[in-house]
């Protein structure tokens, strides 16, 4: 009996350790608000882009009402398997299409060695790799760089169908004060019931964009909602390109099939991270759904070494 207590106490203290409350919190890199040349001097030809942060670009995007509507994606056919897309000021319409089984294999049973290994040495990295994945967008400068390319790392998750989402919802609220042992649980039900998931999307959480202040790729998604994550899967990594459409849970005209989702990334991101019990009308957070176009296996493997396999060619 100790020494089954000794194991969850361990198993508790890598988790806290690890840093496994942090999910689904994305990473971002810190602000460079000038321009200097190499003797740290201001640059007198960096151009207007180089001054500071625009606050009027970073106010523009939200209305008087206080949230955005992402004007340059079209969801509306997505049950018909198309997403549109007005990308470099042309409008275009992509096929969605689901991830591969290799993906879904790999990035579940990597989140499950997390879950039901904590003590081994590669699960910080089996962390990172499932769950994190480097996020590259273009787009629309915000004033402190003469690039509007950008790659950041996220936290990325799977999201509920249609017919699983509720119940899902009620799962996390119902043991959100449970202890971290029952939480381990509920995740782990969750990433061995491959029924859940809707394959043909991904999720990210927006924590920092805000009138006042938007991130790069927040940014630059608003503009152009095309967007590459890629996850490093060693021996390889993974790569999917995206349509991707941020969601405002204030925006009245978002569908109910989108404000559930809205809902279901704000819940389980904070299940484990330890914020406030959740009010399932009045979501806050903003939320990116990432709809599939193409996949990509950049493992060393003869006959794949890049080539795409979401289609197949």
């Amino acid at each position: 009996m100790s020494d089954k207590k000794d194991n969850k106490s361990d198993r508790r203290d890598f988790i806290k350790a690890a840093g496994f409350a942090g999910l689904a919190i994305p990473v971002v890199s810190a602000i460079a608000t000038g321009c200097d040349d190499d003797d740290g001097e201001e640059c007198t030809d960096c151009g207007d882009n180089d001054a500071g942060l625009d606050e009027n670009k970073l106010t523009a995007l939200w209305n008087e009402q206080g949230y955005f509507v992402h004007e340059n994606v079209d969801i509306s056919r997505f049950e018909e398997g198309e997403i549109s897309a007005k990308i470099d000021g042309v409008w275009s319409t992509f096929p969605n299409r689901k991830l591969s089984n290799g993906f879904i294999d790999w990035n579940f049973a990597a989140r499950l060695n997390v879950i039901q290994s904590p003590m081994d040495p590669t699960c910080p990295m089996c962390l990172d790799g499932p769950h994190s994945g480097a996020l590259a967008t273009y787009g629309l400068t915000r004033g402190d760089s003469r690039f509007s390319l950008n790659c950041a790392f996220k936290g990325f998750g799977f999201v509920p169908t249609v017919e699983a989402i509720d119940g899902c919802i009620d799962t996390v609220m119902s043991n959100w004060n449970s202890s971290t042992m029952v939480k381990l649980g509920v995740l782990e039900e969750f990433y061995t019931n491959r029924d859940l998931w809707d394959y043909r999307l991904l999720d990210s959480i927006e924590l920092y964009s805000a009138p006042g202040f938007c991130t790069h790729s927040f940014l630059n998604q608003m503009e152009n909602p095309i967007a590459t994550i890629c996850w490093l899967a060693i021996p390889g990594s993974y790569e999917v390109r995206a349509i991707a459409h941020l969601i405002h849970p204030k925006d009245p005209d978002i569908s109910e099939e989108d404000f559930k989702r809205v809902r279901w990334v704000e819940m389980i991101h904070d299940f484990y991270h330890g914020g406030p019990y959740p009010d399932p009308q009045n979501p806050t957070r903003l939320a990116v759904m990432y709809y599939v176009v193409e996949e990509f296996d950049n493992s060393p493997a003869p006959g794949l070494m890049g080539l795409r396999t979401v289609p197949p060619l």
